[in-house]
This record gives structure tokens, sequence and C-alpha cells, in this order.
């Protein structure tokens, strides 16, 4: 169950930076309204997870992504410098998360799969 916790998040930040990537390519096109919904609740999702976090790391990310957010999500069209910063603050996040799933792998006992049934 706490393999849950650790994934959620994680799965939200990759969600998140696709979603900045497709905004970034559609910012342009009529799409990119609907492309911004999509990519403010990837980061409202973990932002919501990271709020109830404690430590200095989760901290850090959090400060990084909402600032992120506050100059580029609320842009009517991001520019260069708005994808970087929002990309670079979801890829503290996941190395910090890719961090954490690595020290719970290796706190878990030394498991086999069972043979498949034919």
């Amino acid at each position: 169950m706490e393999a849950v916790f650790l994934i959620q998040p994680w799965i939200q930040a990759h969600t998140a930076a696709d979603c900045c990537k497709l905004c970034y390519q559609e910012r342009d096109n009529r799409s990119h309204v609907e492309c911004k919904r999509a990519h403010l609740a990837a980061y409202n999702s973990l932002l919501g997870v990271l709020k109830l976090e404690r430590g200095s790391t989760f901290e850090e990310t959090f400060k990084r992504l909402e600032e992120a957010k506050e100059k580029c999500l609320s842009t009517a069209t991001p520019d260069d410098h708005c994808h970087t910063t929002s990309l670079e603050a979801l890829k503290f996040a996941l190395e910090n998360y890719d961090k954490i799933l690595e020290d719970y792998k290796k706190r878990l006992p030394g498991r086999t799969s069972p043979a498949p049934g034919m």
C-alpha cells in the first residue's frame, strides 16, 4: 500500500511534464486552453500531495512547482523561459521521487515471483 503513495506523485509529475510539453507545442492553436486545463489539473494534484509531505526536499519541490505554476500557467501564451522553468521544476520533482522510490525498493524484502501457470 505504501508504494501507491510513492508512485502516485511520480506519475503525476510525469503527467504534468507531458502536459507541459504538449501545451507548449499547442500554444498557437485553439486546443491550447484545453491543454492548459489538463496541465493545471496535473500540477494541482502534485502540489496537493507535496503539501502533505514533510521535509526540506518536499518543501523545495513544492516551492519550485508553485513558482512555475504562478509564472507559466497564468500566462496566455507561454514563452521559452516559462516552458524551461516549468520543465526544470518538474524534473526536480521527478528526481526526488526517483530517489525515494529507489530507497523504497532497497527496503523491500527479496521476493521471488511464482512460476507462471501453464
